[in-house]
């Protein structure tokens, strides 16, 4: 065999070798079902704690995917948004779950996580999840919030921000940005004075 004809051979077969080992590693990735819980809190003291930036940067949502959530019946986390009620200061904004492969990072894609208000004056949701696996399962969330400040609290509100209560606009928005190591079956929450996250990710096999 030629030297050249030779070295061309080599290449097709490493190439081949590296696109069948490829395709192995992509059908044999763990699998997880991955919940999340957003809710806001309806005390009215986290609005006037802390100083809160109007000029919050946009979230990038280009190339986040839209996927479907499993049904109803197969939540994980039924019962915790079944205490988590008005009454005891909170109110549920968004409940899906997914079967989400442990891609790693750079192979992981964002989910979309998005609420449009049905009325004018309901909050506004939106943002992404990003699940992934290196060593260990790591979830990545970065929501925005979009609430109206409530009457009770807007000239309080105005002060701690340094504004004319008649130039305060009627909406502010918040974000929550946190990326945690997860293990399966744990219950995560994610802290915030305006709203908060429950995520549990549970192992599905391969």
């Amino acid at each position: 065999m030629q030297p050249r004809l030779f070295f061309t051979s080599a290449l097709l077969f490493l190439a081949s070798f590296s696109l069948s080992a490829q395709a192995e590693t992509e059908e044999n990735l763990p699998k997880y079902q991955v919940e999340l819980i957003v809710f806001e809190t309806l005390a009215l003291r986290g609005w006037t704690e802390e100083y809160w930036k109007e000029d919050l940067p946009l979230i990038d949502m280009e190339g986040a995917l839209d996927i479907p959530s499993l049904p109803e019946q197969q939540f994980m986390l039924t019962s915790e948004e079944e205490k988590m009620t008005p009454k005891k200061g909170y109110y549920i904004l968004y409940h899906r779950s997914w079967i989400l492969q442990g891609a790693s990072e750079e192979n992981s894609q964002p989910l979309k996580i998005e609420e449009l208000p049905e009325e004018d004056y309901q909050p506004k949701l939106s943002g992404t999840l990003k699940f992934y696996k290196s060593r260990y399962a790591h979830v990545r969330l970065h929501l925005e919030l979009e609430r109206k400040i409530p009457h009770q609290v807007r000239e309080e509100f105005a002060a701690n921000q340094s504004i004319d209560p008649e130039m305060l606009p009627e909406f502010w928005r918040f974000q929550l940005q946190e990326a945690r190591k997860v293990k399966s079956g744990e219950l995560h929450y994610f802290d915030h004075p305006i709203f908060g996250a429950l995520v549990k990710i549970q192992y599905q096999g391969r």
